[in-house]
């Protein structure tokens, strides 16, 4: 008779230690067992340091698309950040959006970086607010007739920015009548507009444009001027009037808003409250209330995915498809999960995966399931308190930390846990590196020294007497490998297994009924027996 493990896999944790499959494990960590092989995890490599003061638990990495060579931005744990880069194809300001800090941000490469960090070390408000107040029409004085090609007219003004991010419009002025100061025409058919002055808020505006409509029609650009002009005199014939006004919805986001996601067709995504929001494509300044979308419960979290962008709430999960804001459809998906940490949620590509109150869920196009189901209990998966997971994908698989260390998850192979810890992280896809916080302390995960890794075979049930092992082996790439055997929940060897060769184990356990086996080792193991007789051994 023999025991032998090979081929091996992860914890079934929801399964009893004798009914799990052969090679699966009562305990599996610190183990990377995707090539079957107990090979040892290796530890987090540190590569870099933020500073100690801002206690870090947001990471993002500015790098410009040059893996490698930039800057770390990084948030202390009272804030819950998502970043996103400009949707604009060589954005010539290389801006940068994210929510999570108060009301939503934006910055440019040179604000961002500017001083010795803790990097952004500034940025704006984003969002272009409109004016507080009316544009005003003075009619000129002494004005003796008024020509039959006078106009009536109105205005309004818009606020921009630096990068040319233009707000809505304010109120509309009172009317006047004026006419095209042109030849036979009488005089003092201008009109004298004093404007509004800039809105409160750190918004980096440095313009104003004033737009005139004409007797109903629409309105078109008169001038654009410098932010401190206070009054302006139209002189601007009808027909060098430019273009039509573009920005009457382009409000502001909420300054609720969080969760910010890019989105395809330079769309960006967020929410506040139960409400989810779109952004102008290619203008993440620009958030008109007439894309916002309405949930029946408050969103915890969303994720794009190539099915459609992903709403989890405190309530039923749901999937928003379309390819432009104004024609967003919603549909509720049939499955009780709510999401109950919103840094748990991923992107896996076609499907996101989340931390729900039975295990973790995942939903790709109108499916949506408890994929741990088959892997952990609910008290089990409870143990792990799931309301502090924060997960990545990475090399195919869910990898989620919480608040005991943590754990990578593969469908149908089963859960191996690790000893390593993280506050926060990012995955940079240009190195395909993940990078952890731990304290103050930016790490690679598995890029150190090996970890030392624990595998405990299922329980082997034999009939007493049958079990008269005399031997055993197990090969790895070194040595020593400590080999523990349990019989009936005792421990009959403790061993440094010192190579290759067989080795005696001791007498007077044939009348055993359950058998274990455990390994610990920093080396790679490709399998070990144990055998009643040397020629079973292979």
């Amino acid at each position: 008779m023999k025991l032998q493990h090979a081929a091996f896999r992860g914890e079934l944790p929801i399964l009893d230690a004798r009914l799990l499959p052969e090679n699966n494990a009562q305990i599996a960590r610190n183990l990377d067992l995707r090539r079957g092989t107990l090979r040892p995890q290796r530890d987090t490599l540190i590569a870099d340091q933020l500073p100690a003061t801002i206690n870090p638990a947001n990471l993002w990495r500015y790098d410009q698309g040059n893996a490698g060579a930039g800057f770390w931005f990084s948030w202390g744990s009272q804030y819950d950040i998502d970043v996103v880069r400009s949707p604009v194809a060589n954005d010539a300001y290389a801006r940068v959006y994210w929510t999570g800090q108060g009301s939503p941000k934006m910055s440019t490469i040179a604000i961002a970086t500017g001083g010795a960090g803790p990097y952004p070390s500034d940025w704006y408000e984003l969002g272009v607010p409109a004016p507080e107040s009316s544009p005003v029409i003075a009619v000129p004085s002494g004005r003796t007739e008024v020509p039959d090609t006078a106009v009536e007219v109105s205005y309004v003004v818009t606020m921009v920015t630096e990068y040319g991010e233009e707000g809505p419009p304010s109120d509309p002025s009172g009317t006047a009548l004026r006419w095209d100061a042109v030849s036979g025409a009488p005089a003092n058919g201008h009109l004298d507009i004093t404007l509004p002055s800039v809105p409160a808020g750190d918004y980096n505006i440095t313009k104003k444009r004033l737009y005139r409509v004409e007797s109903g029609g629409l309105y078109q650009l008169v001038a654009e001027l410098t932010a401190a002009t206070a009054t302006y005199t139209d002189n601007v014939l009808s027909e060098a009037l430019g273009l039509t006004l573009a920005s009457t919805l382009w409000d502001g986001p909420d300054p609720n808003m969080t969760g910010l996601t890019a989105l395809p067709g330079g769309i960006l995504a967020g929410f506040f409250g139960n409400t989810l929001a779109f952004s102008e494509p290619y203008l993440p300044h620009a958030w008109p209330v007439s894309y916002q979308l309405a949930f029946a419960d408050p969103i915890v979290a969303i994720a794009a995915v190539s099915g459609g962008l992903v709403v989890t709430t405190t309530g039923q999960p749901w999937l928003v498809t379309g390819s432009s804001p104004e024609a967003m459809a919603q549909m509720e998906l049939d499955v009780n999960q709510p999401c109950i940490a919103k840094r748990s949620m991923v992107d896996m590509g076609g499907y996101a995966i989340y931390a729900g109150y039975d295990g973790l869920v995942a939903i790709g196009g109108a499916e949506a399931q408890v994929i741990t189901a088959n892997t952990l209990t609910r008290d089990q998966w409870q143990a792990l308190n799931p309301e502090t997971i924060h997960g990545y994908r990475y090399d195919g698989a869910y990898l989620g930390f919480y608040g005991g260390g943590s754990f990578r998850f593969t469908p149908g192979a089963g859960i191996e846990f690790f000893d390593v810890q993280a506050d926060g992280g990012y995955y940079d896809i240009a190195e395909d590196i993940l990078y952890l916080i731990q304290g103050a302390n930016i790490a690679q995960w598995d890029k150190g020294a090996p970890l030392t890794y624990t595998w405990r075979s299922r329980v082997h049930e034999l009939p007493p007497g049958s079990a008269a092992f005399t031997c055993g082996q197990v090969i790895a790439d070194s040595y020593p490998v400590r080999l523990l055997v349990y019989a009936d929940s005792q421990t009959v060897l403790d061993f440094a297994i010192p190579s290759a060769a067989m080795f005696r184990m001791p007498a007077g356990f044939s009348l055993h009924r359950e058998w274990e086996i455990e390994l610990q080792a920093t080396a790679e193991i490709r399998s070990v027996q144990l055998a009643t007789s040397p020629v079973e051994l292979v």
